[in-house]
């Protein structure tokens, strides 16, 4: 059977591929085939469990499509997306807190003024520059 990029699929890849177009679709979603290619890329790297790993993503990317715009006809998985959604669910604790903490130094730390009257906050110019 031949694949997205015409290569031929065993039998065993071909029904593994068929189950995940399957899963998308119990889901109100339809998947491009470039978006499909690369769940099975994903899918072939997940050790642990497979099928939680596969529901996770299924589960943030139906509701990052229900939250944004995107009309409710048109639930299309792209690559770009699932990527995204990959990525998100991929991170550990210690990206979340590398993001997080910024060393800031003290001279160089920007000054903030407060106007009442406008209710607003503007950076003030440093006195060293």
């Amino acid at each position: 059977m031949p694949s997205h990029d015409g290569s031929v699929l065993s039998n065993s890849q071909f029904q593994s591929r068929r189950r995940v177009a399957r899963a998308f679709k119990m889901r109100g979603l339809a998947v491009q085939a470039s978006a499909l290619d690369a769940m099975m890329n994903h899918m072939k790297r997940e050790t642990q469990n497979p099928h939680e790993a596969l529901n996770n993503i299924l589960d943030e990317v139906k509701e990052r499509m229900m939250g944004g715009n995107f009309d409710s006809h048109q639930l299309v998985v792209t690559e770009r997306l699932l990527s995204e959604v990959v990525a998100d669910l991929s991170r550990d604790g210690g990206d979340v807190t590398n993001e997080a903490v910024q060393i800031l130094d003290a001279f160089q730390t920007p000054r903030i003024s407060y106007n009442a009257m406008r209710k607003q906050f503007t950076l003030m110019k440093s006195s060293m520059e």
